[in-house]
């Protein structure tokens, strides 16, 4: 089982190797591989910073500059899911049944939004299939 913060599952979705640095990067890059590769993991939701925060710069002494923007997302997909602990798989299946309006509203306020790879990353999960 993985600690997860439920968001990072939207930000995987985007990733294209971008970041606040190399070691935050290089960090989400490795876990974001072994949950993506691992369809049946199963992942303990939380609110609270996760492995993959631990090397973003907006953790300081182990609490989040963005923790109000960011717990949203996290409690509005626990509650989405309906559980604290769910598969890779079934979380994304359940992604893939979101509204892209719920989508932009829930991520539109990151600062990698703008870019365009998460609603891109969402719009290609909604047309294929994340596992095969």
């Amino acid at each position: 089982m993985v600690k997860l913060r439920p968001h990072h599952l939207l930000c995987f979705l985007g990733f294209r190797g971008l970041g606040y640095n190399d070691h935050f990067t290089q960090n989400f890059s490795k876990i974001r591989i072994k949950i993506l590769k691992s369809p049946k993991l199963l992942l303990e939701l939380e609110t609270q910073p996760d492995d993959i925060c631990k090397n973003c710069p907006e953790l300081i002494n182990g609490l989040c500059r963005s923790t109000n923007k960011v717990s949203k997302k996290d409690e509005f997909l626990i509650t989405f899911f309906n559980t604290k602990a769910i598969a890779v798989e079934d979380a994304y299946k359940k992604i893939k049944a979101l509204e892209e309006r719920k989508f932009i509203a829930l991520c539109q306020d990151c600062e990698w939004y703008p870019l365009g790879f998460c609603l891109e990353g969402f719009r290609k999960l909604k047309s294929t299939s994340l596992f095969p």
